[in-house]
């Protein structure tokens, strides 16, 4: 079974501002240490063109984690994230998969950005293959998601404005 999800973050900048953010590498090391420090890392970073290919690792302490999923899977969690982003005149669109390292727990979606100022709009599922509590861990997932994305959204404004 698997849970939907929806979420959305606004900038204050247009789409073409923000491709030219999140077209560097320097960017996703910046968020990774703004959003992440001391638990996650940028693996891989591949412009090609209009198509930027991100690979991270997110951390989370155990400290930071509901007990429905530290019962489960007890310690720190680490998790592979792959985000793709294509400029597609002057809308951007990507997917963003992401699988906890020694869990059955995936998450993954789409995403859209548009307007000026510039909206991005996540859709995607959690998918935890665990019986009778998968349910609440894929609500767990899905509210850290929702944390995870507001977050990087705060740092980019901050990046935009600095």
């Amino acid at each position: 079974m698997s849970s939907k999800f929806e979420h959305s973050v606004s900038y204050p900048c247009s789409v073409a501002a923000l491709w030219a953010q999140i077209s560097t590498e320097q960017y996703w090391h910046e968020l990774i240490q703004a959003t992440n420090a001391g638990h996650g890392s940028v693996d891989s970073v591949a412009i090609d063109g209009d198509t930027v290919t991100v690979v991270t690792t997110q951390g989370v302490g155990a400290e930071n984690l509901p007990s429905v999923v530290t019962a489960v899977r007890p310690g720190d969690l680490e998790i592979p994230r792959t985000s793709v982003f294509r400029l597609v005149g002057e809308t951007i669109t990507g997917s963003m998969k992401a699988q906890v390292k020694g869990a059955p727990a995936t998450i993954e979606g789409d995403i859209t950005i548009s307007g000026d100022p510039a909206v991005a709009s996540y859709l995607g599922t959690a998918n935890v293959g665990i019986p009778f509590v998968g349910g609440k861990i894929e609500k767990a997932i899905i509210e850290q998601v929702g944390h995870l994305l507001d977050a990087e959204r705060d740092a980019t404004v901050e990046f935009l404005q600095g």
